[in-house]
């Protein structure tokens, strides 16, 4: 992960446990008030506030004690996004998360951040896949390894750091796959008839601007709850 800027965690959720978020996800996006203030808008926001399923993705084992292990014990959540790409749609405009905001740039004449060096990291994301992403044509997720040293934006298309271009992350239904929001990014329209889903569960780090965080914690903000989740080991 702190080398390559992301890591793929296969086999974590059961294909039961994706086939449900997906029919929750196609719930949400068939209501009318959400093309009411959607249109044909692919990305489902917020989604932790259409079901607790949702919401149990943040401290589900192992995704609640590797962000920990990144970003330390007292990490709270910022964002959760359902990213449901029909064919032809997708962000696929080159860019770094975070509204291409760049958090530790470098003058010219320093060529990047030294090798292995540990940059203080404010926020990263959990995307779980929720439909089989196994070719280019399935719309995956691009991101160009390593660029997070590189101290500056994606120098537009086709972008290379150091002789590395884009990889794609394939991957199937359950899998997980954890990116620091720096290195430089970029979603595959899908060709296929059927759609790429998956969801983005954002969490930053303690020491980050409180106003980043919709809640102090995606454990408090069920506290009061009959229903409050629990981590959970099972797969």
């Amino acid at each position: 992960f702190h080398r390559e800027g992301f890591v793929l965690i296969p086999g974590v959720f059961s294909q039961a446990e994706c086939t449900a978020l997906r029919q929750l996800t196609d719930q949400a996006v068939a209501d009318p008030s959400f093309a009411e203030k959607r249109g044909d808008w692919f990305v489902v926001r917020n989604a932790q506030d259409y079901s607790i399923e949702f919401v149990k993705l943040f401290i589900r084992e192992p995704i609640y004690s590797l962000v920990q292990g990144i970003l330390g014990p007292e990490c709270r959540y910022c964002g959760q996004n359902v990213i449901r790409n029909g064919p032809g749609q997708a962000v696929s405009m080159w860019h770094v998360d975070d509204c291409n905001k760049l958090e530790h740039p470098l003058p010219p004449e320093i060529p990047r951040w030294p090798a292995g060096a540990r940059l203080p990291l404010i926020w990263l994301s959990v995307q779980v896949a929720l439909s089989d992403i196994l070719a280019v044509e399935d719309g995956p997720t691009e991101i160009v390894p390593g660029s997070h040293y590189s101290g500056r934006l994606v120098p537009g298309e086709n972008p290379v750091f150091e002789g590395r271009p884009a990889e794609p992350i394939l991957c199937r239904a359950g899998d997980i796959y954890l990116f620091n929001h720096i290195p430089g990014t970029a979603a595959c329209p899908p060709s296929a008839q059927r759609p790429a889903i998956s969801c983005s569960s954002n969490t930053r780090a303690a020491t980050a601007s409180p106003s980043a965080a919709r809640s102090p914690s995606p454990r408090r903000r069920w506290t009061n709850s009959s229903s409050a989740p629990t981590p959970s080991s099972s797969t």
